[in-house]
């Protein structure tokens, strides 16, 4: 989709469909949606005194217009409450306003952005919000769907208007923001819905450098010989049972000097999770091919640090595998060295995405990352605590955790804060090794948590659980069914704001 900011008045503009909105409660608007309604004789004021509808967030009502007006018709829609309003409603505004055009059959439309006015967010944020809403709302993986679906309507063109000449300049920075990061989210979301057998970790490497050649960033691929080579035997002893081989994707993004640090950022890559020995139950195992929504978030987000020309320096490490139970699969049992930190008793294999995580960190910070970040669905113990739209964030220093916190009325990706108290070590001692892979039920995330703990080396350190927040079974915020691309926007914005 297409999406460009004109100037003019909308009571004066010639589309298929235009939208207005406001927010919940009010009844008399003001503002480009009272200019409508006047042009229209009242017929808006007139259907809310009716109660045909309230304002709440994502609701719409459609007019037509009667050539009273350029437009075709106008769709009113709902913001929600004012006091409870931000850049995520605006972006899930935007979003209806999208699905409701397609099942009109718009191919193209305008719409005022959302929220710049009493919405009280500044104009360049309010037009990035819309824009990104929109654009992620047009997103569609149906390219295995046959010829008739793919052909469905689909809103082509989107015109941003604004008769403000003064603001005309920061709506068109916020777009062009809005859409860079549009492309590193639907690049998260494409990786994740493609099926495992095409996604594979040679398949998942190859689309990470052909963006990263996009981008303007570097990014280097490591196949099975070097990994096994550099004793990354953590991360081998997952992949081993695989017909497909693994790789380790490095993204290397250079945006500030030689005396800045490098922040290392580590997202877990298993293309196909069936728990290895320790098999999975088979109900629901299909989406098991998620299991690599940390990775791609990784990649999306470093990428758009870098189409954005952010001046950090930035480290990505994506060990991508899969986690089969093959003839030479790893056992429960066996003793497995990494390249760093202590030898790992492996309890279960199904507990495979902290052991290529440890080898990840540890790498980072051989490649010089003085700052840790890791993402990943790691546990079904965060799901339980936390639900689906919630992630668990497990950190060793007060400032990564802060920054990223701080991120959620940005960004309306949520997480919350999770205990990190040593106590939880006793849970992974080993009688034959020096910690075991899972520390049983209790605490099952916490435990996770504490043990990629020991691959850190007591560096700055964040962990964040995105389990189930990678997919989601039905349409929600800005999102259709299937990949959501939960982190990128949380890594950006943290990256961006990072100071250390």
């Amino acid at each position: 989709m297409k999406v460009e900011v004109k100037e003019g008045d909308v009571t004066n503009f010639a589309a298929p469909l235009l939208v207005v909105n406001l927010f919940e409660g009010v009844k008399h608007p003001g503002g480009a949606t009272g200019a409508v309604d006047k042009a229209l004789g009242g017929t808006i004021s007139k259907a809310l005194a009716a109660g045909e509808m309230e304002g709440k967030l994502g609701e719409t009502l459609l007019f037509h217009t009667d050539g009273k007006i350029p437009a075709e018709r106008v769709l009113v829609l709902g913001l929600g409450e004012a006091e409870k309003f931000g850049p995520e409603e605006a972006r899930r505004a935007a979003a209806s306003a999208i699905w409701a055009a397609e099942k009109l059959s718009i191919k193209e439309m305008a719409t005022i952005v959302h929220g710049a006015g009493i919405g009280g967010i500044q104009p360049q944020s309010a037009a990035e919000a819309t824009a990104l809403g929109s654009l992620l709302a047009a997103y569609r993986f149906d390219k295995y769907k046959e010829e008739k679906e793919q052909q469905k309507p689909r809103v082509e063109n989107l015109a941003i208007l604004e008769r403000d000449s003064a603001k005309i300049a920061s709506f068109k920075k916020g777009v062009k923001r809005a859409e860079v990061i549009a492309w590193a989210q639907n690049l998260a979301r494409d990786l994740v819905n493609e099926p495992s057998n095409v996604m594979t970790p040679v398949e998942f490497s190859k689309r990470v450098q052909e963006a990263g050649s996009k981008a303007g960033a570097e990014v280097t691929v490591h196949d099975e010989a070097w990994i096994q080579e550099k004793g990354m035997s953590l991360l081998w002893g997952v992949a081993k049972g695989s017909a497909n081989p693994p790789r380790l994707v490095v993204i290397r993004y250079k945006g500030a000097g030689d005396k800045a640090p490098w922040i290392g950022i580590v997202g877990k890559g298993v293309m196909f999770d069936s728990g290895g020995i320790s098999l999975k139950k088979p109900q629901g195992m299909e989406g098991m091919k998620g299991d690599m929504g940390g990775g791609a978030a990784v990649a999306g987000a470093l990428l758009a640090a870098a189409k954005l020309g952010i001046k950090r320096n930035l480290l990505g490490i994506i060990p991508a595998v899969f986690n089969s139970p093959g003839g030479g699969a790893q056992n429960p049992g066996d003793i497995v060295c990494g390249l760093d930190g202590p030898a790992v008793e492996i309890i279960s294999t199904d507990a495979e995405g902290r052991l290529i995580l440890a080898d990840g960190l540890s790498y980072a910070r051989e490649l010089g990352a003085a700052y840790l970040v890791d993402i990943a669905t790691l546990t079904g113990a965060s799901v339980v605590a936390l639900g689906t739209k919630v992630a668990g964030i497990f950190a060793t220093d007060e400032k990564l955790e802060k920054l990223l916190m701080d991120n959620v009325g940005q960004t309306g990706e949520r997480l919350w804060p999770m205990p990190m108290f040593d106590e939880y070590n006793k849970q992974l001692e080993s009688t034959a090794a020096g910690i075991k892979n899972t520390g049983g039920r209790a605490a099952g995330a916490i435990t996770a948590a504490k043990f990629l703990e020991h691959f850190t080396d007591k560096k700055p350190w964040a962990h964040i659980d995105i389990a189930a927040k990678e997919m989601t079974d039905k349409p929600y915020s800005c999102y259709r069914k299937g990949a959501t691309g939960f982190g990128v926007r949380t890594l950006l914005r943290f990256v961006e704001r990072w100071e250390g």
